[in-house]
């Protein structure tokens, strides 16, 4: 079995705890906010510290995957967030939470999250990229599932200080290891090919059904560095769509459970709709990832742009319309979100991948990093003033129109595209 599938095994497992992580903040949300007192829009404010933090630590992540590789990077990362964690379970003021989970925890977070894995896991894949991509992260998608009902329930039987010293000790003696042991950072470091193809095929061995096509010679052939991406409007129409992208997605992720509370619904049962919401975004991950390989990306990613924007259309009527709607956003939005972790990767990687590719992507996820403080706080604050999420939930309609936008004007395709060998 070729090795980079267990890179992607691996990925999956790490992505699964960390991620779990990350979204069960929506559920010690509402705990914190009634224990303390403190509004929606200050209570955000941990959040959106958390993703800025997380964003901006990319950019030593990057570097730290391009110089070291997964191995050293992700367990120097799990030790930080293990750390934050048991610091953010003993916290009594708002700057407690915002320098141990806001701050701590999301520079853990972004040493062994989306973009450090994003640095590496395209360096195994050519043919199957999407498709691998989307299978290492559909792990988020399983840690959302049973982590995020897990912690509610832990939550409710000894209280949410304990459910951080669980969540402690579950990546250090979990995600540790399966690095140490399993992670590395390239074929090359392994003497494979990427998709584990033969140095010299034989002329009689059946070829691949679908080769990568360079469609510029001249773009796909320039030595990427950071410096010269920023000078390129492919760079900020990337880091625009992200921007855009995660202001939907990450202010969605933290405010569906309270949305769905004030929609009428118990906590237990946000939690679980948010953990069906959690399995679909696994689906559409390897669904979209591996859509994406047959397909121009730009396509497939205005397809789930679609999904998700009648996902949001039923969390903005529930509570209002008779009918299955928290279920009917829960598998739409779920599905169609579950598609930016392995197009938004790909699609930087068809553009600037090379040897600074690490580096570069963790710039252009800062673009990400704010769009999601930003939104998250801005729902918060906009339910604080109207009373309730509609106002909040349309202007996310709004937001993947555009993120959608910027990745047709960034054109993956016409760099590289996967066609069909005759």
């Amino acid at each position: 079995m070729y090795y980079g599938w267990i890179i992607v095994a691996v990925a999956f497992v790490t992505l699964g705890i960390a991620f779990g992580i990350w979204y069960s903040f929506s559920v010690f949300f509402l705990v914190i906010i009634k224990e303390f007192g403190w509004s929606r829009a200050a209570a955000s404010s941990i959040f959106s510290i958390f993703i800025i933090s997380q964003a901006v630590m990319g950019l030593l992540t990057g570097f730290l995957q391009d110089r070291f590789g997964p191995r050293k990077t992700i367990p120097f990362g799990t030790v930080l967030l293990a750390v934050a964690l048991v610091l953010t379970s003993q916290a009594t003021r708002m700057w407690h939470f915002s320098l141990a989970y806001g701050l701590l925890a999301g520079s853990g977070i972004s040493l062994l999250g989306f973009s450090s894995h994003s640095a590496f896991i395209p360096k195994w894949f050519e043919r199957k990229r999407g498709l691998a991509i989307g299978i290492a992260m559909s792990g988020i998608g399983f840690g959302m599932l049973f982590l995020v009902p897990l912690v509610e329930k832990l939550i409710t039987l000894y209280g949410w200080r304990f459910s951080y010293l669980f969540l402690a000790g579950l990546v250090l003696f979990l995600v540790i290891p399966l690095n140490l042991i399993f992670s590395r950072r390239s074929p090359a470091d392994l003497n494979l090919k990427p998709d584990g193809d033969a140095a010299h095929p034989s002329p009689t061995r059946t070829g691949p059904a679908l080769v990568m096509e360079i469609v510029d010679p001249d773009w796909a052939g320039t030595e990427w560095t950071l410096k010269k991406a920023i000078t390129t409007k492919r760079f900020w129409f990337l880091s625009t769509a992200f921007f855009f992208g995660s202001l939907v997605y990450q202010s969605t992720l933290l405010h569906s459970v309270s949305a769905l509370v004030d929609a009428g619904l118990s906590r237990t049962a946000a939690a679980y709709y948010f953990g069906i919401l959690g399995i679909m975004g696994s689906a559409g991950k390897i669904f979209f990832g591996y859509l994406s390989d047959r397909f121009n990306r730009e396509t497939i990613n205005n397809l789930a742009g679609l999904v998700t924007a009648l996902g949001l259309a039923c969390l903005i009527a529930t509570g209002r319309v008779e009918g299955p709607l928290s279920l009917l956003f829960a598998l739409l939005f779920g599905l169609g979100y579950g598609a930016a972790a392995p197009l938004f990767p790909s699609i930087s990687a068809d553009i600037f991948l090379g040897r600074s590719f690490g580096f570069i992507f963790s710039v252009i996820c800062i673009g990400g990093g704010i769009g999601g403080a930003l939104g998250s706080f801005l729902l918060g604050w906009l339910r604080d003033l109207s009373g309730s999420y509609s106002m909040a939930f349309s202007l996310t309609l709004v937001g993947i129109f555009l993120s959608c936008l910027f990745v047709w004007l960034a054109a993956p395709s016409r760099v590289r595209k996967m066609v069909k060998v005759a």
